[in-house]
């Protein structure tokens, strides 16, 4: 990483990196990733369900979108359980939040051609809130993705308000108030890219994506990344937060020494 695109990161909230991952190397995971989503998830789903939905499509589009979603994959393909240690991925995170890094989650967000569902403004960290800012999403991209595919739109900087209040229930995953946070009340930038490329974003930074109106899949996968430091919130000490250590060490937290027997 450039101190440029540091210090973009750092001032904007995120950054993205052009051709992180070969064109081999995204045709192997194409080809994996499409294998899984027909052997194990055949099935789409309109996506988030909730009222904000009519802030966002038409009457007649509210109940016809589609998304696949599936997390985990290496649980079902080697390449992609490689992927979470991928140096060059690794070492971007390294360069924004230090050598010592956890990984967290991996999952697909797929957007089928012609009404691929989109998503409301939202923060990620009420999905998997955290003691501090470290925690990065990286959006791997499988497909070329332009803007009429549904891409990512940020909110440059909003990172730095910290942790917001989301509409959150039975009824719907966390997404922001439409009545002030909504593409029509706030400026956003899209962030279009090529497959191969990443996203490298803070969890606390506002973002959306309009619908896949395009003939073509949109295929990227979120890789989630915090510091070894980083504790997950309301988990009890008894659960020690135990994922991979793709760079350095992990450091003694208020866990207890873990004992077997």
């Amino acid at each position: 990483m450039t101190k440029t695109q540091i210090a973009m990161y750092e001032k904007d909230g995120y950054v993205k990196v052009e051709g992180l991952f070969t064109e081999k190397e995204v045709e192997e995971l194409q080809t994996e990733m499409d294998w899984i989503i027909e052997e194990w998830w055949g099935e789409n789903s309109i996506g988030w369900r909730g009222p904000w939905r009519a802030h966002y499509l038409l009457e007649e589009e509210r109940q016809n979108t589609k998304a696949i979603f599936i997390s985990n994959p290496h649980f079902y393909s080697a390449a992609w359980g490689r992927i979470i240690f991928h140096a060059h991925l690794v070492g971007v995170i390294q360069s924004l939040i230090g050598k010592n890094v956890q990984w967290h989650h991996t999952i697909l967000h797929g957007k089928p051609p012609e009404l691929g569902t989109p998503f409301p403004m939202h923060q990620d960290y009420p999905f998997y809130p955290h003691d501090g800012p470290n925690f990065i999403d990286c959006l791997l991209h499988l497909d070329d993705t332009p803007v009429e595919s549904g891409c990512l739109h940020v909110m440059p900087g909003s990172h730095k308000g910290g942790p917001l209040k989301h509409i959150t229930g039975d009824h719907t995953r966390p997404y922001l108030p439409p009545d002030k946070y909504h593409p029509d009340k706030i400026e956003t930038i899209a962030v279009p890219a090529k497959a191969g490329d990443v996203i490298f974003f803070s969890y606390y930074l506002v973002h959306w994506s309009d619908v896949n109106r395009t003939e073509e899949w949109r295929k990227s996968v979120r890789i989630g990344y915090h510091t070894s430091q980083t504790r997950p919130i309301d988990t009890p000490l008894e659960m020690p937060n135990h994922k991979f250590i793709v760079g350095g060490l992990k450091e003694r937290g208020q866990e207890p020494k873990l004992t077997y027997h």
